[in-house]
């Protein structure tokens, strides 16, 4: 005897809910009930906040190096650590917003925008 899937799904989704209704919650589908923390979290805190500022001023636009870079970030009223900023951008970098590169003769990377 083959089962079909949608009526499983469908018998699981009903007993959710009726085991919901006697435990006196509300449970309405195709809403999320579980907590993200990092939804409550502003786009723009830390380092990687900062970084997202400079992406969405253009600053980025043209290749920059780590130090330009905190420097920039200085002005802004903005201090971290070397070691923060550079997490921040490889973060960004595995998110695909910005991109680095080695420039040929000098050894460091080069950040800027993904186009």
């Amino acid at each position: 005897m083959e089962k079909d899937p949608k009526q499983i799904a469908e018998n699981i989704i009903a007993l959710v809910l009726e085991l919901a209704k006697l435990a006196g919650e509300k449970i309405e589908l195709g809403q999320k009930n579980h907590h993200n923390p990092k939804s409550s979290r502003s786009d723009t805190s830390g380092a990687t906040g900062g970084l997202r500022i400079l992406v969405g001023e253009g600053y980025f636009n043209d290749p920059k190096q780590l130090p330009e870079i905190i420097e920039r970030l200085k002005q802004g009223g903005r201090h971290y650590s070397n070691a923060t900023i550079s997490m921040g951008l490889l973060n960004l970098v595995r998110e695909r917003i910005l991109t680095r590169f080695r420039d040929g003769g000098d050894k460091k990377w080069k950040y800027a925008i993904r186009k």
